[in-house]
């Protein structure tokens, strides 16, 4: 996921620590020294993270935009010029767009808060602080804060009431999708000098920058990936259950693209396979050790160094896989574990490097993460000797489309267009009731297919207020239709589940005239 260096370049990190070294060193030059630490373990372990450097003091400014060449910022670092008071508000505001224009609501961001461990006011000014700060964002992420102080400074037990709110605050994301990332921590140095910061940060990098590394299987065939980024523990809404991935992700099967469609994936991550080491043909994999050569013989476990410097030319199952799902157009189903389940698809990077590999989409916990194929668990081979003409997948009896035409919403003025169109019929209930289930049903099945289920409890509460706008002389089934239609878009029960139908309520209101 990127991440976002955020350092303090205030005056007061300008302030010398005392030492007995020869070389003096200042509060700014110890955070230099953390990053650069930073940087170095993301060289090792993820070289494919995202990183972008910005400074703030009571302005922020983007000192080195979003980049996987660290060396930029490393460059950056000594030329950064000195700010004047330390404003975190003001500068988070701005990271907060900065990642909202750069990555949008649903990518995953953490954010490194490197600053000299004074909040620079009093208790009354450190109240207003954390109720100006702009938390929790509307993104997924977790902030992590490095204070470049002595553990023992009163400056340092002063801040860190703000500090852990910001922590807090940031977990406490109102992006429900990813609410399961590890929450960040504060780092604090064991000792104010070199050392102190860089076991500080090198702590962080091992508890949030962590490899993830399982084994590919299908069938005979298998080979060690590392998955990037990393995944998290799946928590969604409505369930109740942690999913963590096993370490071993099995091939069960295959299928078309278009049958399998874009189903709702919590998260993304490239499958990178494990570089090959030596030529021993121990490590070349299940695909036979005898590779034939121009005169006709053959060599056992041998390869040249053009051939070991190149990846194409080693034999590799993510290799082949790959080539053969591009080939086919397919996607191949992945067993994450009980009851979850991943597709595997291939990917290439449209830049200059063209570079391809592997991409695993993590689907939602559950055998219905698919609706339209059915239970996941019950998928199997086809039968060659089946003489039903219907294509794969087998289409319901029910017409997932509510007998209405799909819904397109390539610009919002399509999504408001139907929403209106719902409420419209609200309006003129009795008469309307069955229009209104009608396109109910229709924005319903579309918005879980979308994997827009938000849009349901934002319907779910219009119709409610136009319960509460009815006139005085409106009959009573009105009101019962739209507060049963509001709560039947938000049944836990049925929340996701594609295949069910809201029906009207069944009233039957009569009008007795009594004789006097």
């Amino acid at each position: 996921m990127p991440t976002v260096i955020l350092l303090d370049v205030s005056l007061s990190m300008s302030r010398p620590v005392p030492t007995t070294d020869i070389e003096n060193h200042t509060r700014f030059t110890l955070a230099t020294a953390a990053i650069n630490t930073f940087l170095d373990y993301l060289c090792v372990h993820a070289k494919l993270e995202y990183v972008s450097l910005v400074t703030f003091s009571s302005v922020y400014e983007v000192a080195v935009p979003f980049t996987r060449e660290f060396d930029n910022i490393r460059v950056k670092l000594p030329q950064l010029e000195e700010g004047d008071k330390t404003c975190i508000e003001t500068a988070l505001h701005g990271v907060n767009q900065i990642i909202l224009n750069e990555w949008g609501y649903q990518t995953p961001v953490q954010i490194i808060l490197v600053t000299d461990g004074s909040s620079g006011v009093g208790a009354i000014g450190r109240n207003r602080i954390i109720q100006a700060l702009p938390l929790p964002p509307t993104y997924p992420g977790k902030i992590h804060v490095l204070p470049v102080v002595s553990p023992h400074d009163s400056s340092l037990q002063h801040a860190m009431p703000l500090y852990q709110k910001i922590v807090d605050l940031a977990s406490n994301t109102t992006n429900n999708s990813n609410a399961n990332l590890m929450r960040g921590a504060i780092y604090c140095p064991d000792q104010l000098n070199i050392p102190g910061v860089i076991a500080a940060m090198t702590r962080l990098c091992e508890q949030h920058y962590q490899e993830f590394w399982c084994t590919l299987k299908c069938g005979q065939l298998e080979t060690r990936v590392q998955l990037f980024p990393a995944p998290q523990p799946a928590s969604h809404e409505g369930l109740s259950a942690s999913y963590t991935l096993s370490n071993q992700l099995h091939v069960i099967g295959f299928l078309q693209q278009q049958d399998l469609g874009t189903p709702i994936a919590l998260s993304k991550h490239l499958v990178i396979p494990q570089a090959q080491v030596g030529s021993n043909s121990a490590t070349r994999e299940n695909y036979g050790s005898k590779t034939p050569t121009k005169e006709g013989s053959s060599t056992e476990g041998t390869t040249t160094e053009d051939d070991m410097s190149d990846p194409s030319k080693i034999p590799n199952f993510c290799v082949l896989l790959h080539g053969a799902l591009k080939v086919e157009g397919m996607s191949a189903i992945v067993q994450l574990g009980s009851e979850w389940w991943g597709t595997l698809s291939a990917w290439c990077e449209v830049s200059r490097a063209r570079r391809s590999c592997l991409l695993l989409s993590i689907l939602r916990p559950g055998a219905s993460a698919a609706p339209w194929l059915g239970p996941l668990d019950q998928l199997g081979p086809s039968e060659e000797n089946s003489t039903s003409t219907d294509s794969f997948p087998v289409r319901s009896w029910r017409s997932y489309s509510g007998g209405g035409s799909g819904c397109a919403w390539a610009r919002p003025h399509a999504l408001l267009a139907d929403v209106q169109k719902v409420l419209r019929h609200a309006r003129k209930l009795p008469d309307k009731t069955q229009h209104l289930y009608k396109e109910l049903n229709r924005l319903r099945r579309a918005a879980i297919s979308l994997g827009f289920a938000e849009l349901l409890t934002c319907v779910g509460s219009a119709l409610e207020r136009e319960c509460t706008t009815l006139p005085t002389n409106a009959p009573p089934e009105c009101a019962l239709q739209l507060a049963h239609a509001a709560a039947a878009l938000r049944d836990p029960r049925t929340a996701f589940d594609i295949k069910h139908t809201l029906q009207p309520l069944a009233t039957n209101f009569t009008v007795t005239s009594m004789s006097h």
